[in-house]
């Protein structure tokens, strides 16, 4: 069955997808409810078609996604509590309706659990999620060729590496799981956190799969509760070197021939100097591009809770539990009072709220001097890949461990993977082969990047013969680092500088902990409109008066239900700290 589903863009926030628990492990039956938002840009296209293949046992889902959309066509946003109650009941009659539908899906919804199973002895395809800066990459199937010469040989399977876009990762995953297209190892973390997405049935629960990965679990066991839920392991941390702080990424080459140093403990007066010595050079200090996500709390060294600390924040995490609204913080008011001058004096563009370039892009383009992001060695060789100049990371504070610097980027299974055994296999061979995660991390050899000259496990894009953009992984990091390549700027010393950087790091007090959105999942849909409706303004600059506009955003948030999420979030918290 094919559905076309028209989508009307004539509002910031509508909800299209749905929770769906699938039958997996046979402990659950299909479960439905409107929970997944998706983040619309300001002045988009006012209508778009979404085609969604669906298979028989995913008829309800599908009708319930059709009635979704229409309840919502002509609504922006959550905005008084008359217009709550009327989702409210459009939301139970569509439940109702579900009822009806269900019965007639046919023996497919049946539970008929997902154990693991004896290898078949045939060839498996296991796809991969590899999250980048751009939506394509033309020599996927070539790394994919060589990848299949070893794994077929390893594990029998061969490999299938979805590239995605880091602004379409949370909406693609959460479609093909609906929609039951291929997918298998999905990408947790970066825009995609686990908070937000394991109760809504797009992970599959590992526990009983950890057996197939015995290296790669061992090697992250003292992370390996980051990446739980109420005791049940959804993902696995990617690397074990987890100590994160705060950072801001600029281009090197610039800073030099202008003079400009960004010192460790850099603060925003530091950055405002720097961004009008670039801007006499008609360069942007730096941009919050469309800001539909936060990335305030790069400045900082905080615990936030969702995406966009829809739950609330801990300010200092290594002292303390204490959940509180980061958008009525000093913190947040103190970087909207600094974006508002930026983007007075031009040191950001005004117009980045509708602008389709990203403002990586920009940077790529040395259109901008830099940009927040987190500090940890291996950040360097991220930022570094596809440029064309040299760069540097500024270090705005110490380390420490978090359980969101650990969540930042984690392995799962998708619910609707048919081999999880393989899917795991295919883990603990990324995090044993050296070659393969190599082939993924950089491509082939000689063709995408080059081997440094005297350095033992240094790579390099100069001399290759297409570069990062024939293949490149700018967000999606694979294998032990201790075994795998690192790229320039690092050198031989890489390990070393990730070991010294890891020593003694304090952690944080809640680490592991994920709250459960479940009993104030009402007030979370609403506390996610307003976000969307006062975020990207403030954080961007675009405000007329910062704390007039904080205080109208906070007021919201209030209204929307922030204090019920915090005072359940807090309960929660104080639970799993008594277990502790």
């Amino acid at each position: 069955m094919l559905i076309r589903s028209q989508i009307w863009w004539d509002m910031e926030t509508i909800p299209i997808s749905v929770k769906y628990l699938r039958e997996k492990q046979g402990k659950h039956r299909p479960n439905f409810e409107k929970k997944t938002k998706k983040k619309i840009k300001e002045k988009k296209k006012k209508k778009e078609v979404i085609n969604v293949s669906v298979g028989e046992q995913d008829c309800a889902i599908n009708t319930y996604i059709e009635l979704i959309q229409s309840e919502y066509k002509t609504t922006a946003r959550l905005k008084e509590e008359k217009n709550m109650k009327k989702k409210v009941v459009s939301s139970l009659l569509i439940m109702t309706m579900l009822t009806t539908v269900l019965a007639g899906c046919g023996s497919g919804s049946k539970d008929e659990g997902k154990k693991p199973q004896a290898d078949s002895g045939e060839t498996e395809t296991i796809a991969i999620q590899l999250v980048n800066v751009v939506p394509e990459l033309p020599d996927v199937e070539a790394v994919e060729a060589e990848l299949n010469k070893i794994t077929e040989k390893e594990i029998n399977c061969k490999v299938d590496i979805q590239n995605l876009f880091i602004g379409d990762l949370p909406t693609t995953t959460s479609m093909n799981i609906v929609s039951d297209e291929k997918m298998d190892i999905v990408a947790v973390g970066l825009t995609q956190k686990l908070a937000d997405i394991y109760d809504d049935g797009i992970l599959m629960e590992l526990d009983d799969y950890l057996e197939y990965a015995p290296n790669y679990v061992k090697a992250v066991e003292n992370v390996l509760k980051a990446g739980q839920v109420n005791g049940v392991q959804y993902a696995l941390p990617a690397n074990p070197y987890v100590a994160n702080s705060p950072g801001f990424v600029y281009n090197k080459d610039m800073a030099d021939e202008l003079g400009i140093t960004v010192e460790k403990g850099a603060d925003f007066d530091d950055l405002t100097a720097a961004f009008a010595a670039v801007k006499a050079n008609d360069v942007y200090g730096s941009s919050a591009g469309g800001s539909t996500a936060l990335n305030v709390h790069m400045y900082y060294n905080v615990e936030t809770f969702g995406t966009n600390a829809d739950f609330g924040y801990i300010a200092d995490p290594v002292n303390s539990t204490k959940i509180e609204n980061f958008y009525a913080s000093d913190l947040f008011k103190n970087y909207c009072v600094a974006a508002k001058n930026w983007t007075d004096n031009d040191y950001m563009p005004a117009g980045s709220l509708t602008d389709t370039t990203t403002p990586q892009e920009y940077f790529k383009m040395e259109k901008l001097f830099g940009l927040p992001t987190g500090y940890d060695m291996s950040q360097f060789a991220t930022w570094q890949s596809g440029q064309s100049f040299a760069i540097d990371i500024a270090q705005l504070d110490d380390p420490i461990i978090t359980t969101a610097s650990t969540a930042e980027r984690m392995w799962g299974i998708a619910a609707n993977s048919k081999h999880p055994e393989k899917a795991m296999e295919l883990l603990e061979l990324i995090y044993t082969n050296a070659d393969v995660a190599n082939l993924l991390q950089y491509g082939i050899e000689g063709k995408h990047y080059t081997k440094v000259e005297g350095t033992e496990n240094v790579c390099t894009a100069e001399g290759a013969e297409v570069g990062p953009e024939g293949y490149t992984s700018l967000f999606t990091k694979y294998g032990d680092p201790t075994k795998a390549m690192t790229a320039v700027p690092n050198g031989d010393d890489y390990l070393e500088k990730v070991e010294e950087f890891n020593k003694d790091v304090p952690t944080s007090k809640s680490l592991g902990y994920v709250f459960d959105v479940t009993n104030v999942s009402a007030e979370a849909g609403a506390v996610s409109n307003v976000i969307a409706e006062h975020l990207p303004r403030l954080q961007s600059g675009n405000v007329e008066n910062v704390d007039a506009a904080i205080e109208e955003f906070v007021n919201a948030l209030d209204k929307a239900g922030m204090t019920a999420i915090i005072e359940e979030n807090q309960k929660q918290l104080d639970a799993y700290m008594e277990q502790q």
